[in-house]
């Protein structure tokens, strides 16, 4: 009981101290929180949203399937509450600075039920800390409501198999396309759960194609009126976003790198969507090329080194409160280790542990097919500090009994 009322003191002491970070960055630095780039066309796509209804992106000329809508909505949503000026882009700043502390109680939550106190205790305190998990909420960028979205969805996920139903099933998968209108490289996460739930719960066949197809149903009936709008602009179904033609044909450049002797032109479509298209299939045909010319270097850029890009630097672009990179780095490459304790469970006890893993493994596969880099991995890094948290306790402990400090007791 006393343990138990210490961790839920450390917990309070944690998320206290991570809000007051986030807020006093986000009233220190104000507008300097930004990186000039996509956040800047979210706000114009949420304000245009806001005015005529329309979601566009970049160009107020047509409207676009270039992003997913949940992002801009939920700008919109506040810009009606506080309007779209500074004091409701600071707002904005405020409400993500909640959802940021917010994760870090959900990753509490979860590590406290697949590990212990200590591990829950020790991954909060590694996000409230971790810089970019700070300044990420200053940036009007799907980052910090998809990375909580994301994460509350592994959680829901576990608590809902543990006592399977119809009813759960049903939330799992609206929430699930909740989720994928913010970022649509999650729509293939019921794969996983499917997996999770074979191997794992060891669910029958039957009961798992009924499961499975009610979450299905809830999923579709929640996108679709994003489908059937989609089919009015373009008369064609678009599913999710038409956005991976850029990613997909960068990602085919060797260390990204494009010189006048490797790089490959294309035809600009009659409009975003034609011209993703045409993307996409300048990347295959680099791509075959590419594996045919240099079979080994372009496996390797697929695997090693688009997996090094993905985990190897930091999502800190711009320094602030005087944190440098290097700083960052070393927490950063601290939280990493939780690929050893990703290892040692795969080896022990990976049932329970499956889902989360998978997880971790699905984003950086997908992203090798892509375009990785640190802003990607960026979601799954609350997901990591759970199994960072497990490896340093373990390593303590494993430490402490070769010492004979403490007993060692099998299991």
């Amino acid at each position: 009981m006393r343990t138990a009322k210490k961790s839920s003191l450390a917990l309070i002491m944690i998320l206290t101290v991570a809000l007051v970070l986030r807020l006093a960055l986000i009233f220190k630095y104000g507008n300097l929180l930004t990186l000039d780039s996509d956040d800047l066309n979210y706000i114009k796509s949420a304000v245009y949203l806001l005015r005529s209804g329309l979601l566009t992106y970049q160009s107020y000329h047509e409207p676009t399937v270039y992003i997913m809508p949940g992002y801009p909505a939920f700008l919109a949503l506040i810009f009606k509450i506080f309007g779209s000026e500074s004091d409701g882009i600071q707002a904005i700043r405020i409400i993500q600075a909640i959802i940021s502390t917010a994760t870090i109680l959900i990753v509490y939550l979860m590590a406290k039920r697949l590990f212990n106190s200590p591990a829950a205790i020790l991954s909060a305190a590694f996000l409230a800390i971790y810089p970019p998990n700070m300044t990420t909420a200053g940036f009007l960028m799907t980052e910090t409501i998809f990375t909580f979205l994301l994460c509350l969805l592994i959680y829901s996920s576990i608590l809902c198999v543990s006592e399977p139903s119809v009813k759960k099933f049903v939330f799992l998968g609206a929430f699930l396309a909740v989720v994928t209108l913010f970022r649509p490289t999650i729509a293939m996460y019921p794969a996983l759960l499917f997996i999770y739930l074979l191997i794992s719960h060891r669910m029958k066949v039957g009961m798992l194609i009924k499961q499975g197809a009610v979450m299905i149903l809830s999923f579709c009936i929640i996108m679709s009126p994003w489908w059937i709008r989609n089919y009015i602009e373009y008369a064609t179904f678009i599913p999710l976003s038409a956005s991976s033609g850029n990613p997909m044909l960068q990602g085919t450049y060797i260390h990204y790198r494009q010189t006048p002797d490797n790089i490959t032109y294309y035809k600009l479509g009659k409009d975003a969507f034609e011209t993703d298209q045409n993307e996409v299939e300048t990347a295959k045909k680099r791509i075959k090329e590419g594996f045919k010319k240099d079979f080994w270097s372009y496996l390797q850029w697929y695997t090693i080194g688009k997996t090094r890009y993905y985990w190897g630097t930091i999502f800190y672009w711009k320094e602030f409160a005087g944190i440098s990179q290097y700083h960052v780095l070393a927490l950063h490459y601290m939280i990493l280790s939780g690929f050893f304790g990703m290892g040692i469970l795969i080896l022990t006890n990976y049932k329970e542990h499956l889902l989360p893993i998978l997880t971790i493994l699905y984003f950086n596969a997908v992203h090798c097919v892509y375009m990785a880099f640190d802003r990607y991995a960026f979601p799954v890094i609350p997901v990591m500090t759970m199994y960072s948290a497990y490896f340093m306790i373990y390593v303590h402990k494993t430490l402490l009994i070769s010492n004979g400090r403490i007993e060692y007791k099998p299991g």
